[in-house]
């Protein structure tokens, strides 16, 4: 165990760097904290580049166990560093660097083909991409695909609100629409897309196969043209109230019950 107390440390200023989504794409790392997330890590044996924690975190019975079953380096840092490289604002004093997931279009053939996919078209919000993976990961859909242009999924606030569902499913990113459309054709997949138009059926009118994938589109300008019309069909949620849309992440959650109610 070595203690860092300089914020020109090499280590230190790599994680830093960890706050902007080119280095995580240049060092292929990430930042997670919080000694919940941490015990899930080891219960799922996820590879840990090296940890960062305080006396705080040392004298907590959960961390100090924690700390006990890595398999990494992991260094000591004041209250004041710890705080220049948290992006929480009541830090528990315990983060891991782990390497980015980089799961392929290709891998999803190696599980179960049967269930639900979700799109995700350009959303730009981290905390409604967070909240999306997280009701994802308690809907038991199969997989996420996230198209070119969508927010950085290892982004500080999209691990957060996720809170550890990123480990609980394959994510894919950067996946054109071309790419998409042949997953979907390859593998016989019937393909929705929320919309708000007079073509649009009633969520809970469309009888979901056990086999098909939703797209969500991006928060302001919804999904794109040319998927809309590729898809067999469009859905909204009705709504009895003067609201005039509802956030992506309550509709996605809504959708997605409404698949699992019919295909349980």
């Amino acid at each position: 165990m070595e203690l860092i107390t300089s914020l020109t440390n090499a280590k230190i200023k790599m994680t830093l760097s960890l706050q902007q989504k080119k280095y995580r794409d240049k060092y292929q790392l990430f930042i997670l904290e919080g000694i919940r997330n941490a015990e899930m890590v080891i219960a799922k044996n996820i590879s840990v580049q090296m940890c960062f924690f305080t006396q705080k975190a040392f004298t907590n019975e959960r961390g100090k166990s924690i700390l006990e079953q890595l398999n990494c380096p992991y260094f000591e840092v004041p209250e004041h560093i710890y705080q220049k490289i948290s992006d929480t604002q009541s830090p528990q004093g315990l983060m891991l660097i782990l390497p980015i997931q980089n799961h392929k279009l290709d891998d999803l053939a190696t599980i179960n083909k049967s269930g639900l996919y979700l799109i995700l078209d350009r959303l730009q919000d981290p905390g409604n991409i967070g909240t999306i993976i997280r009701t994802a990961d308690a809907m038991g859909v199969k997989a996420i695909i996230c198209l070119n242009g969508t927010a950085d999924i290892y982004s500080p606030k999209v691990v957060r609100s996720a809170m550890g569902s990123l480990f609980n499913l394959p994510i894919i990113t950067k996946i054109s629409e071309q790419d998409l459309l042949s997953f979907c054709q390859n593998h016989n997949l019937t393909l929705y897309a929320t919309a708000l138009d007079n073509s649009a059926k009633a969520s809970w009118d469309i009888s979901y196969p056990q086999d098909c994938a939703i797209i969500l589109g991006n928060e302001a300008n919804g999904v794109s043209d040319n998927l809309l019309d590729k898809c067999n069909a469009k859905i909204y949620i009705p709504m009895k109230g003067d609201a005039e849309s509802l956030n992506v992440a309550n509709a996605g959650s809504m959708i997605m019950y409404e698949y699992c109610r019919q295909n349980i």
